[in-house]
């Protein structure tokens, strides 16, 4: 018979740090694939974290087939310290580093107990929802490998979803998503694998968690976990690589464009100034594409991330 279970996991690092992960699983009355779910790998997006319960609570056993696994919150120091982009226990982005290592830092360690969650599944969706500063218009990172077969199965969970842009990322790509949670399953566990991002600037909002539980169940449908057909959904604008932009100088960002605007190469984005009001710099699109995501808040570091131009053939 099926069930619902919530565990969390308890663990130490080999520094003696410790780690807990949250654990919610459905199994289905019925036969059927394994889906993991993760959220929260950022602990300040809270769109996806909040999807992610919202689907753990709203599932039943009687209409699964197959199980889901869900991981609501996978950087619980994160979300209780409101700790954007990193861990604040080693300030490292914890999707920079998986498939991680048992025996490393905090979130090394972190990264291999939630590879080993996702191990066995038949595919996998992570969650994400815009950080405390990230404007963004919807949209879903694919692995562009190891197989076409993977390739394929990660588009069509990202088709499902239903958001209106697909970027398919590349190891050696302008914005190399080496460690990251995607593509790390596609190459290392060999399971199809999307991050799905809705929302933006740290807010939790109705209108995004919907869009996630609509992708979420959509996808569920699109692989037979759930009865019934996937619903038809528009498809999606489909970009070839994503290049990140960035500022030399710190200071204040004056953007001039938002997200969904298309770019053109050599056009300016924005302007930069010291504190007294000085220009330090332009700075111009680095190619043809649209603006999927961007930083919203002015507060520049050196070299501080502006934008995510999402780049077709």
């Amino acid at each position: 018979m099926g069930e619902k279970i919530t565990e969390i996991r308890h663990y130490v690092t080999a520094a003696g740090s410790e780690i807990t992960i949250p654990v919610a699983t459905v199994a289905g009355n019925h036969e059927g694939p394994t889906l993991v779910v993760t959220a929260g790998i950022h602990g300040c997006e809270y769109p996806g974290i909040v999807s992610a319960i919202k689907l753990f609570k709203e599932l039943s056993p009687d209409d699964l087939h197959g199980t889901v696994k869900i991981i609501p919150v996978c950087s619980m120091a994160a979300f209780e310290a409101r700790s954007m982009f990193v861990a604040p226990e080693d300030k490292v982005n914890l999707n920079r580093v998986f498939p991680g290592d048992a025996e490393g830092g905090y979130s090394e360690a972190l990264a291999a107990h939630i590879f080993d969650e996702i191990k066995g599944a038949d595919y996998h969706v992570d969650l994400h929802g815009g950080d405390m500063v990230e404007m963004l218009e919807p949209f879903s990172i694919c692995h562009d490998g190891p197989t076409e077969a993977i390739r394929a199965l990660s588009f069509d969970i990202a088709r499902a979803y239903g958001l209106p842009n697909v970027v398919f990322s590349k190891t050696a790509g302008h914005w190399p998503d080496s460690g990251t949670t995607y593509a790390n399953v596609c190459e290392k566990l060999g399971i199809p694998s999307a991050i799905v991002e809705v929302g933006g600037m740290g807010v939790l909002d109705d209108e995004s968690v919907e869009k996630h539980l609509f992708g979420l169940k959509n996808v569920l449908r699109r692989f037979g976990l759930l009865a019934g057909g996937a619903d038809a959904v528009a498809e999606p604008s489909v970009y070839d690589d994503m290049v990140w932009l960035y500022t030399q100088n710190k200071g204040l960002y004056y953007r001039l464009v938002t997200v969904g605007d298309v770019v053109q190469k050599g056009q300016t984005m924005g302007s930069v100034e010291d504190i007294f009001g000085r220009h330090l710099e332009e700075v111009t699109s680095p190619a043809d594409g649209k603006v999927l995501f961007l930083t919203g808040n002015p507060s520049m570091p050196e070299h501080g991330l502006i934008a995510g131009i999402g780049i077709a053939k």
